[in-house]
């Protein structure tokens, strides 16, 4: 008896070490899944992850076998979940608090009887090295030869191990070669272009990038901000002109500018008004939602009282003496002169008329339904004289209604003494003026179906008019006398912005600015027409001079009829240095933290006040030897009037820029025309 129970024993026991030896055998772990933005690396060997979480999920077969499933990272356990439909196993790992590096994640799969498989993998927490560009900043006109800077640095305890800057314009398309710093983990781009930049230029650069961990990088960024589309990469113009005078200086592309201030836009999509004496930059608000508005940026207008501005997503936004006003407004911005500004509705079925100092809003027109295209100009008077697509005249105050002619009724304009307009009917646009004398004067036709091609000021008005093959530009006088100012092979065109259609090309004796075959021109009756420098920017009459805004630069037009001046510097003072333009950038750089932010480029008034001559060691950029901990030479100061050629200007310089600033007189009528 006593044997047959030992030997039935010993069959239990046989029975149970093979049903557990089976249930081993059986568990298996595989056909791991990574979610999101846990990826494997291209070896399949392991994987990296670049947020604060792994989404993952693993089978664990069979099925019906398998008690529980957990994973283990980093020293983190975390429990994994079931799935009835697919039966497979899921976790989100919390690595929030986990370094960044790699670390083994390791999946212990129990079976019913408790015991454990298990299955490693290498998942590196990661970040993507940091990557910018230096110079030229966003939005930077470029007056000499400037050094492309760009650096990548390695999240530790990743380095940098490929780095590239890619450099296009119209006439280059460069890669610049990095090269590993003093600093470990990092790389500099740090080189002149092969030939000279040349006026014209507008000049992207895209970085692209290698770790040796995370896949390429290739994108141009903003400041830290996410990868940008081609279509809204940040962009350096290149104006060397030795007509052009730089004398400001701003964080941001320029979208407007007085005597006292500058109206700009920067690469974070703030936006900014410079005091123009005191260089004090007020921040007044973000525009957000999308990065390519910043290359769109001329809707907006300086008024007496504050700023009116409309964003490229639809919404007009209006500041009085710094403060915002809260209301915002859908349509379209279309006129400013002086505090007042006329918008319509997103349908073009509303019009009113606001005035920024009173806070009086007047609906001008309501024509619910109406898809019909609104045009509008403001007199300084207050009169409004305004066009629709679905009549042939102009609308003027108490009823007047201007010509009849066929076509549509593009863009009137009033200098507050004659009113003009232009009728398209496909194949040209007929322009017609109107005097105070109430005679209609045929100016020509052209090929064009564009609503800039009048300029009305001060009793002159310059058109466009064909000469049987091209668009020339022609001058009526306030006596009536008629000059044609160009006569190129090519078709000529007008210098103008969206909100000053019609009045910033013509100067308050005649002069016209205009633009042909990518050069700006001044036209004057019986000379030829003088070359002032590309075609980039926007060119502006403003109390009694020619200005060019490009991108964060105010040029000021020295023409033969005006020669160039230049501030000489002050005894004691630091000369002018060779080179213009380059960027100061620090080439040291301190261990980052996890996760830390980094953001080279300066928000504030901080890129106002720099000295106004560079280190000594730099006084020859292309001599220069690049250590490591040196800088480039300076740009000029932002109020220094700098020619192209010299950069920088002595301190009392700009104290006598400035003081020349605050006599100009505010009495121009400020109009606007979209």
């Amino acid at each position: 008896m006593h044997s047959s129970r030992t030997l039935i024993g010993c069959a239990v026991a046989s029975w149970m070490l093979l049903s557990t030896t089976t249930a081993l055998a059986e568990v298996v772990l595989d056909q791991i899944q990574f979610y999101g933005r846990t990826t494997w690396r291209k070896d399949y060997k392991s994987a990296i992850s670049d947020l604060n979480t792994i989404d993952v999920s693993i089978a664990a077969i069979p099925y019906e076998d398998v008690s529980f499933v957990e994973a283990e990272y980093a020293g983190v356990t975390t429990p994994l979940t079931f799935n009835d439909y697919n039966h497979r196993y899921y976790a989100k790992i919390d690595t929030s608090t986990v370094p960044y590096g790699p670390h083994t994640l390791t999946f212990i799969a129990y079976d019913k009887l408790g015991q454990a498989r298990t299955k490693q993998y290498t998942v590196h927490k990661y970040a993507p090295p940091r990557v910018w560009v230096t110079s030229p900043r966003p939005n930077r006109a470029l007056t000499g030869d400037t050094r492309i800077a760009a650096t990548c640095v390695g999240v530790p305890p990743y380095s940098c191990t490929q780095f590239k800057a890619r450099v296009r314009s119209q006439v280059r398309d460069e890669v610049l070669v990095g090269v590993p710093s003093s600093v470990p983990g990092r790389m500099d781009v740090l080189q002149y272009l092969s030939s000279p930049l040349q006026s014209g230029e507008v000049l992207t650069v895209r970085l692209e990038a290698m770790d040796g961990v995370g896949p390429a990088w290739s994108g141009t960024p903003i400041g830290g901000a996410p990868v940008l589309y081609d279509g809204s990469l940040p962009r350096a113009y290149v104006e060397r002109s030795p007509k052009l005078t730089a004398v400001q200086r701003t964080p941001g592309a320029i979208i407007d500018f007085d005597a006292t201030r500058v109206l700009f836009i920067d690469h974070g999509l703030q936006v900014g008004v410079v005091d123009r004496m005191t260089q004090q930059v007020t921040w007044l608000a973000e525009l957000t939602l999308h990065h390519e508005w910043m290359h769109k940026p001329g809707q907006g207008a300086l008024t007496p009282s504050g700023v009116v501005m409309q964003a490229w997503y639809g919404y007009i936004f209006m500041w009085k003496d710094g403060a915002r006003d809260q209301t915002r407004r859908k349509g379209r911005l279309d006129a400013v002169n002086g505090d007042t500004f006329l918008w319509t509705g997103a349908d073009d079925d509303e019009t009113i008329v606001h005035t920024i100092s009173t806070g009086i809003a007047t609906s001008l027109g309501l024509d619910p339904g109406s898809a019909s295209q609104f045009q509008a100009d403001i007199a300084a008077s207050g009169g409004i004289y305004y066009s629709t697509y679905e009549e042939p005249w102009i609308h003027g105050p108490g009823e007047i209604r201007l010509g009849s002619h066929p076509g549509y009724v593009q863009r009137p304009i009033t200098d507050g003494t004659n009113v003009a307009g232009r009728w398209w009917n496909g194949p040209v646009s007929s322009s017609y003026l109107y005097t105070a004398d109430g005679e209609e004067v045929f100016l020509g036709d052209s090929r064009t179906g564009d609503a800039a091609g009048l300029l009305l000021h001060a009793g002159y008005a310059a058109y466009l008019k064909r000469d049987g093959a091209v668009n020339q530009v022609w001058l009526r006088t306030p006596a009536g006398d008629e000059y044609q100012l160009s006569d190129f092979a090519t078709p000529s065109q007008f210098d103008q912005q969206e909100l000053r259609v019609g009045h910033d090309g013509i100067s308050d004796t005649g002069e016209v600015m205009f633009l042909n075959n990518k050069k700006r021109y001044i036209g004057r009756p019986g000379a030829a027409p003088e070359e002032i420098g590309s075609d980039l920017g926007h060119g502006r009459w403003f109390d009694g001079d020619w200005y060019v805004t490009l991108g964060d630069t105010l040029f000021k037009v020295a023409s033969t009829e005006a020669p160039a001046f230049h501030l000489a510097a002050s005894p004691g003072e630091a000369a002018p240095v060779d080179a213009e333009d380059e960027e100061r950038y620090d080439l040291t750089l301190t261990a980052l933290a996890p996760g830390e932010p980094l953001d080279p480029w300066t928000r504030a008034g901080d890129l106002l006040h720099k000295p106004d001559a560079s280190p000594a060691s730099f006084r020859d950029p292309r001599a220069a030897t690049h250590t490591g901990t040196g800088a480039p030479d300076e740009e000029p100061s932002a109020a220094a009037a700098c020619s192209v050629g010299q950069a920088a200007c002595s301190g009392r310089g700009v104290a006598l820029l400035s003081a020349a600033l605050l006599g100009l007189s505010l009495s121009r009528r400020r109009r606007g025309q979209r």
